[in-house]
């Protein structure tokens, strides 16, 4: 069989009893969840083979082979269709194209799922099937699809008898909900058919994994799912990488040393990472008076339109403007060239914000180091699907600042008497604003918090028990599917 171009090579051929599919590059929360996931998995009868899309060499964090180190992964590289945009060319025309998007964040490469016809749809699939038969060497007796995506038709196209795990992430939900009509065309042309795909999709899945009843709720509304299949299991926090850990003033003066002036990754509009630089003037603001830190405030995430981020940068400036406070607030993410809206950089110029810093797409790992070196965890977001970047600050002892929307109202001051955070109404500029005040001027409140929080997540939040619950789901469809085989087998040789 002629091996995939755009295939990389695994020392040893495997035929792992579940096949885990990730059809995004690595770059947002689902591809922490299913790193996370697989390694939870390591060692059991169900650990899993991962198949993911990727972009560029070692050298770069949305490469699979660097992300997933540790786990057995194949990559499909989306790098050559990558390229062919950068030169002007279509990335969704390359014989390998690159993953569509669940956003339309205008010029990119990843167009949204929406804008793209048949033709588009058909090289995907066929990409991806592919690219699956060159991989295994056996069919898996399980399947577990995060998302819904093209690698659903061909997975289907494989293994038609395999039972599908569909593992939602929020994202597709959130498209889903903003096509409101499916009988005739809306602003995209190709809407209707790709809604069509998903839903026909979902209701093939022998079981749809939400991770939260925000996302529940949002199931029931947009998927034809039987009620029956739908399971709730929440994502895990790696409390050996996320715990509280106290940095001295020193200490964090050389992170943001490193990060600002050093090694700078932060990115204007237009410009490569590292087009933001800060000189050792500059990193003067994260000291107070007596040589004491200066409280830091840290955002982390894609500059996406439901992420709020240009709303936080306006409420900072504003509690800067108008009280004594002299927080730092610290911005992590953006994947490069990729945002919505107005970008955040342009925000801070256009207020003449002071104390913002720009930190760029960092490493997983680095963030725990940052949340270690930070004293609040703000995002605004609107309606997030889950939120593990709010429990992974809450199990670093870091209270978090978030809106009474979506996942995080499942683990954010769930105990009233006893609150683990703020929660503000959503688009509120005022209540954001008192509530990074108070969070920033009460250092004995902001910690009474913190540590309640950081007890939360160790006590109910885990990996282990995510895959525990995952295993159970497992047993559960191949148990229904060996009875539907037999079933089927009885029937044909004449046994009533």
């Amino acid at each position: 069989m002629a091996v995939h171009p755009y295939r990389w090579q695994m020392p040893v051929p495997i035929s792992p009893s579940i096949f885990m599919g990730l059809y995004f590059f690595p770059r947002g929360g689902s591809a922490q969840v299913a790193r996370y996931l697989c390694r939870a998995l390591g060692g059991s009868r169900w650990e899993p083979m991962l198949f993911a899309g990727s972009v560029g060499t070692l050298a770069d964090t949305s490469n699979a082979e660097r992300f997933f180190r540790g786990i057995r992964c194949e990559g499909l590289d989306y790098t050559p269709a990558r390229s062919r945009w950068v030169q002007g060319a279509d990335s969704m025309t390359a014989s390998v194209p690159i993953s569509a998007s669940y956003e339309d964040k205008g010029d990119v490469a990843d167009r949204i799922f929406l804008d793209l016809d048949d033709a588009a749809f058909d090289r995907q699939v066929d990409s991806w099937t592919r690219f699956l038969m060159d991989c295994a060497t056996t069919a898996p007796r399980v399947v577990h699809l995060h998302h819904l995506t093209p690698m659903h038709e061909a997975v289907r196209a494989l293994w038609p008898g395999v039972p599908v795990v569909t593992h939602l992430h929020g994202t597709e939900l959130k498209m889903l909900a903003s096509v409101h009509d499916t009988t005739h065309h809306g602003p995209w042309r190709w809407e209707r058919q790709w809604v069509e795909r998903m839903r026909t999709w979902a209701a093939n899945s022998e079981r749809v994994v939400v991770v939260g009843d925000h996302d529940l709720q949002m199931v029931r509304q947009v998927l034809p799912v039987d009620p029956t299949r739908i399971t709730m299991i929440a994502n895990g926090v790696d409390t050996d990488v996320f715990s509280p850990r106290v940095r001295t003033c020193a200490e964090r003066l050389d992170l943001w040393k490193r990060w600002f002036v050093d090694e700078p990754r932060g990115w204007s509009p237009g410009g490569s990472a590292g087009s933001i630089r800060y000189d050792l003037g500059d990193i003067s603001a994260f000291v107070g008076d007596g040589g004491k830190p200066v409280p830091v405030v840290l955002f982390a995430g894609r500059f996406m339109r439901f992420k709020r981020l240009q709303l936080l940068i306006e409420a900072h400036h504003a509690m800067r403007s108008t009280s004594s406070c002299r927080a730092v607030l610290v911005i992590v993410g953006g994947f490069p060239a990729e945002w919505e809206d107005e970008h955040p950089y342009d925000t801070v110029r256009r207020l003449g914000a002071e104390g913002v810093f720009f930190a760029g797409w960092r490493d997983h790992d680095e963030l725990s180091e940052a949340l270690n070196c930070s004293d609040v965890f703000a995002a605004p977001s609107i309606d997030e699907p889950f939120g593990l970047v709010y429990l992974e600050a809450m199990a670093s002892g870091i209270p978090p600042i978030a809106t009474a929307t979506g996942g995080p109202l499942s683990f954010i001051n769930v105990d009233a008497e006893h609150p683990t955070g703020w929660l503000v109404p959503p688009d509120d500029r005022a209540a954001l604003t008192r509530a990074l005040v108070e969070a920033v001027s009460d250092a004995d409140e902001r910690k009474a918090r913190g540590a309640r929080a950081a007890r939360l997540v160790r006590e109910h939040y885990s990996w282990v028990a995510s895959a525990e619950a995952f295993s159970r789901v497992y047993d559960a469809v191949t148990d229904v599917s060996s009875r539907s085989k037999s079933t089927k087998s009885a029937s044909t040789s004449g046994v009533a």
